[in-house]
């Protein structure tokens, strides 16, 4: 019973750390660039996948969670820097007020420090400030691709194209309940749109070429997503060529970008039967026969 209330309570500090930081910031969306999601021409390793892998274990979802909170806070600001102590960082990512969350935080910013995400400036007697950096992951000053973008010329431009992650993830608390590989396969759905209303696929080869993503954290993330409603899985038939197999499917992905802020993770859905998605499929895309799961996550 403890920890179930030490969770309740974590929650709702959480949301309330969240609603402080919309107040402060008035940032709708976190601006995310391209560049930190997917590999650019240089071919090296993304931003995303690097905060995910470092040294492993649950240190990559606090350490991308926690840069991504610093994006929201930066939106249209150049050269951001943050003076809160790691307290108010581990309260915002929804880890309460206890000591483990802080030092989660700690570590988490001596990584991005070490690997050039931010620069950390120690005060005698302060807090230190956070320096926030690029997140196309090159060390440099970060400056905001929305003004960037404006003043950028034609061979610039490409450089600060960005997608847009909802406020929702932090003010309805979905910060704390999705994982690191869920959040980032969000993003790579939002990559994969560019803006557009459609349908996107997601091999296994793009996830590990393009993103830099194992199939592991692609299959987790995705399967996660659509536990939580926040995407529709469905199939679509694989054409091939003249000789086709008429049996053989993909598994396509729609995603409303702002469902982040439509939907609450403490909240059934409204209107439907419980367990079932607004999109009006089941929260588990892959439920079934074993022979019949084991073949869908074949044409994942």
């Amino acid at each position: 019973m403890a920890v179930e209330s030490d969770e309740v309570a974590a929650k709702e500090m959480q949301r309330s750390a969240a609603e402080q930081a919309l107040q402060i910031s008035h940032a709708r969306s976190a601006a995310v660039r391209y560049r930190f999601i997917a590999r650019g021409s240089e071919g090296s390793s993304p931003p995303l996948a690097r905060l995910l892998r470092g040294s492993g274990g649950r240190g990559g979802a606090t350490r991308l969670k926690l840069y991504l909170s610093m994006l929201w806070l930066a939106r249209n600001e150049d050269r951001p820097v943050f003076q809160y102590p790691a307290l108010t960082w581990a309260l915002l990512l929804g880890y309460g007020d206890g000591a483990a969350g802080v030092r989660r935080v700690q570590e988490a910013l001596r990584w991005l420090d070490r690997e050039a995400f931010v620069e950390l400036r120690r005060r005698q007697g302060a807090t230190s400030a956070v320096h926030l950096l690029s997140d196309a992951g090159v060390g440099s000053p970060y400056t905001a691709p929305g003004i960037a973008i404006k003043t950028a010329n034609r061979a610039q431009r490409e450089d600060h194209l960005y997608v847009q992650i909802p406020a929702g993830l932090w003010t309805n608390g979905w910060i704390s309940e999705l994982s690191g590989a869920a959040i980032a396969m969000f993003m790579v759905l939002l990559h994969e749109r560019r803006g557009d209303s459609k349908q996107v696929w997601i091999s296994p080869r793009i996830g590990r070429e393009l993103y830099d993503l194992s199939d592991e954290t692609r299959r987790k993330g995705l399967t996660e997503l659509a536990d939580h409603r926040l995407i529709k899985v469905s199939k679509r038939p694989l054409h091939q060529g003249l000789f086709e197999d008429p049996l053989r499917t993909r598994h396509v992905y729609d995603l409303t970008p702002d469902i982040l802020g439509q939907l609450d993770p403490d909240d059934p859905p409204s209107n439907s039967p419980a367990g079932s998605s607004p999109y009006g499929q089941p929260a588990d895309p892959f439920a079934g026969p074993e022979s019949e799961w084991q073949s869908r996550v074949r044409d994942l």
